[in-house]
């Protein structure tokens, strides 16, 4: 059938019309390519010819099928059985409804098409002209393309180079690779990590590497209506990936601004003339990331590897040296190296750099974080600020200047400080922590459980959230809903032993002492263990034993002392709490909110008749407390200083008046009652009402912990 109908083909002399409309039709595509770009004609009109050719095409071997095309005219090809019937058949109604048909099919195909063209066209220009507003962009990690998909590490740092780059872009807010990288993790489209991320446009793309061959494909999309941008290839070998990297950012930023950024003007500050010292810091870059102590000292290794394959590589100093700030002992560090020398070698190494390239923001991020394990806070801020003058987008830098600030006590700038870097890196697990626990001792509670709220939806595995909102119901005097955070805590982290006594003591605050015992064995309980069980000849024979094990122990000293002044001898008392308090800090003498153990003190002079003894410490907390109270709402526990202070001065009706209110946002603490600081007002009627309302709710405290742990009921 097929060589009859190839056979045809030739008889009716098809092939050479054929030949000659394709020729015809690319000699007038060229004609009309050539009067558009001159002419300046609608944008429509090249493809509208090409579509043209294309749907006529059918067209055209219809007729070629039904006519011969001679230099003497077009004539009806004869049949095939021409010898037997020399007669021609006309061209029937038939043939002239197959005509028309393939005519109307290939004119609607043709509309087709140019509509859509028409709409891409559209929506490109419109694009275009949006992105020139942009101003904010989120660099997402790059997907390894490679076979074995061992390539992580080069298609997130690629990514995160990207970002600084862009983020010493001036007028442009870079959101961190940190957030994009965790909300892809969870599954989210870019679109929608854009919107979480809150930026205009989301670069995306993928990333292989083969021999020395580096493949990169990118994608720039918006993020508000999903639309592509632009995209484009690159084939570049590896030891040209910083020339890449800048020719991307630069592409980037001329797109998204009304603005031409010429070659150099985006130079990448992390640049080495070694490929392999490169690849070296691209996967300490990774165990920098993991957050751990082993991720760190790994990471240690593989950039000192970087700098002994190029010894002038800048940028692999500054890694150095914020891992080995990392490193050093404290709250905020992995506990291997002693603070003054992780400080020193930090800033050798930062010295190093500096020579080297001035200009990285993270040399002064850094620089900043040695300062503060000096506690240079002051000195610290200087260096943060010329970091966010080099890269305003460094959101790291944020987070550790609200350290700096907190302790300065400065601290609505800290929470100023959080929020910028929230702002750049919304899922930053320990700088949205620490923004929390900002808000909570400011008393703006709502504010700091709608942070922790987000973060156990988004890290449901991580113990940050529920620590964070049990501190919350702890300052609110909510025992019961603080055990259900730290007992959550401690399920998802059981061998944590900080969290199991924190746990412990939100029980104790409640006098559960059975399952007190059952949770714990630790001795530091056992003194309000016999407390609430009555057994105090067994208290002070404890305190006794402590006294004579540890004679220069203040802590041991204060706390005999304290138990003597709520339960038995309180002349006695006053000399305990007095004794060595010269071995104190201020910072530990005068410990907020509560200003302990100096308004115990404060007590202790006064019932030793040492009145200008007193007023000395009772006017210093006074100050703090004023301090505080500046930049807090509402706490329980420095209303309740206050009360104290106004007791102590024998301002009776102030004290009530301030007494009442701690007990009404919060204050629920069991020893109150026996607070001998409150000895002036504890007589009344009105300090006995405000007693019963705290005994009340602890009470209703206890059944629902009870409930939360013998029968598994939740709060």
């Amino acid at each position: 059938m097929i060589k009859r109908f190839l056979s045809e083909l030739k008889r009716r002399k098809v092939i050479k019309p054929l030949v000659a409309y394709f020729g015809i039709s690319w000699l007038l595509l060229q004609v009309v390519g050539l009067i558009v770009s001159f002419m300046n004609l609608h944008p429509l009109v090249g493809p509208a010819s090409l579509l043209v050719v294309v749907c006529g095409f059918p067209v055209a071997a219809y007729l070629s099928w039904h006519f011969d095309f001679t230099m003497d005219g077009i004539e009806r090809t004869h049949s095939i059985d021409d010898e037997l019937n020399p007669k021609i058949e006309p061209f029937g109604p038939a043939n002239w409804f197959g005509l028309s048909a393939l005519v109307i099919i290939s004119a609607f195909v043709g509309y087709h098409y140019l509509g859509s063209i028409n709409e891409q066209q559209l929506a490109s220009k419109e694009g275009l002209s949006t992105v020139k507003k942009a101003d904010s962009i989120a660099v997402l990690p790059f997907t390894d393309q490679s076979p074995d998909k061992d390539q992580g590490y080069l298609a997130v740092g690629l990514a995160e180079e990207i970002t600084g780059l862009l983020g010493s872009a001036e007028g442009f807010k870079v959101s961190a690779s940190r957030s994009g990288q965790i909300l892809i993790e969870q599954g989210l489209t870019p679109v929608d990590v854009g919107k979480r991320l809150n930026v205009q446009t989301i670069l995306t793309g993928s990333v292989r590497a083969t021999g020395s061959r580096l493949r990169v494909r990118l994608e720039l999309m918006e993020t508000e209506t999903g639309l592509t941008l632009w995209t484009q290839s690159f084939m570049r070998e590896l030891s040209d990936v910083f020339e890449l990297e800048r020719e991307i950012s630069r592409a980037v930023v001329n797109l998204l601004q009304d603005r031409y950024v010429e070659a150099g003007d985006l130079r990448s500050l992390s640049e080495t003339k070694s490929v392999d010292a490169y690849v070296m810091y691209l996967k300490g870059r990774e165990q920098y990331r993991l957050q751990t102590t082993e991720g760190m000292k790994e990471a240690r290794t593989l950039f000192e590897q970087a700098i002994a394959l190029d010894p002038e590589y800048a940028k692999a100093y500054v890694a150095l040296a914020d891992t080995l700030a990392s490193l050093s002992e404290g709250v905020d560090g992995f506990g291997v190296l002693k603070p003054e020398i992780s400080a020193r070698l930090a800033e050798q190494n930062l010295e190093k750099a500096m020579v080297r390239e001035p200009n990285i923001a993270e040399i002064y991020a850094v620089m900043g974080v040695v300062n503060m394990l000096r506690d240079e806070y002051e000195d610290s801020l200087v260096s943060f600020k010329k970091a966010l003058e080099l890269n305003p987008s460094l959101a790291i830098a944020y987070t550790w200047r609200a350290v700096s600030l907190n302790e300065l006590q400065r601290v609505d700038e800290a929470i100023l400080a959080l929020r910028k870097s929230r702002e750049l890196d919304p899922l930053f697990l320990t700088n949205n922590y620490n923004l929390g626990m900002l808000l909570t001792f400011q008393g703006r509670y709502k504010e700091a459980e709608a942070i922790f709220n987000e973060q156990k939806k988004d890290f449901p595995e991580s113990t940050f959230p529920y620590t964070g909102a049990a501190t919350i119901y702890n300052e609110q005097g909510n025992y019961a809903r603080a055990a259900e955070q730290w007992k959550k805590a401690v399920e998802l982290s059981p061998e944590n032993a900080d969290f199991q006594y924190r746990l412990v003591n939100v029980v104790s605050s409640l006098g559960l002492t059975e399952l007190m015992k059952e949770l714990t064995s630790d001795p530091s309980f056992d003194s309000t263990i016999l407390i609430f069980e009555g057994k105090f000849d067994a208290l002070f024979e404890k305190m006794a034993f402590q006294l004579e094990a540890d004679p220069d122990d203040y802590w041991a000293t204060y706390e005999a002392g304290w138990y003597q002044a709520m339960f038995a001898d309180r002349q006695l008392a006053a000399g305990l709490l007095i004794a060595r308090q010269d071995s104190l800090s201020d910072a530990d003498k005068y410990w907020m909110p509560q200003c302990a153990p100096a308004m115990e003190i404060a007590w202790a002079y006064q019932q030793l008749g040492q009145q200008t003894e007193a007023n000395a410490i009772i006017n210093q907390c006074e100050l703090l407390l004023a301090q505080q109270q500046s930049g807090s709402i509402s706490r329980p526990y420095l209303v309740y200083l206050e009360a104290r202070i106004f007791a102590l001065r024998g301002e009776t009706d102030e004290s009530l008046d301030s007494f009442a209110r701690a007990v009404e946002i919060g204050l629920r603490d069991w020893w109150v009652k026996h607070d001998p600081l409150l000895a002036s007002i504890q007589k009344t009627a009105e300090y006995e009402r405000l007693i019963t309302i705290i005994e009340d709710d602890l009470a209703q405290q206890r059944e629902k912990v009870k409930a939360l742990f013998y029968k598994g009921d939740s709060l």
